[in-house]
């Protein structure tokens, strides 16, 4: 009588068959299913066709829903920590200088995670952590990390279009905003209370051009630029909803 080999590993003897493909697997190959067992490659087919559960705004929902926005929260921690502790040069590398911005595109981004003053980055870190996980349970993780760090970017842009050239901007202010933004705009579709959101941008206007060295372009642009990427989610949700229904 031959022995029965495992299909993947055929110096070892096959204890069982896969429930899927019917070839026989040994011990280490055996993939516990709803039923018996399954080889690893009809195990992976299986999870692969297991459809995803989505939240309400079309993303990819997970375990933990707010670990973009804590990841976000220990990067801003840790620059500060770096430019306070760090050589002065630090801080002027990572810095919106609209002249310097053609050259260096880096500034771009890194300036949406650097601060230096403890109230500055209290005020938008506190922000970020209110806003972040609502926002990250409704987009997914994927689309709430694409809506902040376009929205910081949007803010850049826009500092670096409208500002002084040889201005240095800094702070995560921008994408705040753009999830400010974002927020008032999902709120409204879907007829929510957005009177504290108005308030927070109304104020936050004001303050803008009252307090010296505020960067109303950054706040501006990252507001515009949230507002839009949350109207096109909307609509992207909107149609595959019509999708589903036509199915």
């Amino acid at each position: 009588m031959t022995e029965t080999v495992c299909y993947r590993h055929p110096d070892r003897p096959a204890g069982v068959r896969c429930q899927r493909c019917d070839r026989p697997i040994c011990p280490s190959c055996m993939n516990s299913a709803a039923v018996g067992f399954q080889c690893p490659s009809c195990f992976t087919e299986g999870v692969r066709s297991v459809p995803r559960t989505r939240t309400s705004l079309g993303g990819i929902q997970r375990g933990n829903q707010s670990i973009v926005t804590y990841v976000l929260l220990a990067l801003n921690v840790l620059v500060f920590i770096a430019v306070r502790t760090g050589s002065p040069q630090l801080v002027n590398d990572l810095v919106m200088v609209p002249v310097l911005a053609e050259h260096e595109p880096w500034r771009l981004l890194t300036s949406a995670f650097t601060h230096l003053q403890i109230f500055h980055i209290f005020s938008n870190l506190f922000m970020l952590w209110q806003l972040g996980p609502p926002l990250e349970q409704m987009l997914g993780r994927l689309r709430f990390t694409v809506l902040y760090l376009l929205s910081a970017l949007g803010g850049s842009v826009a500092v670096w279009i409208l500002s002084s050239p040889g201005g240095a901007t800094l702070g995560a202010s921008g994408a705040v905003l753009g999830l400010v933004g974002a927020l008032l705009v999902i709120h409204r579709a879907r007829g929510q209370d957005i009177t504290w959101i108005i308030m927070y941008v109304g104020v936050t206007a004001f303050l803008s051009f009252v307090i010296p060295n505020v960067s109303w372009e950054g706040h501006l642009g990252g507001f515009v630029v949230g507002a839009a990427i949350a109207w096109i989610y909307l609509q992207l949700a909107k149609h595959n909803r019509r999708d589903k229904q036509k199915a």
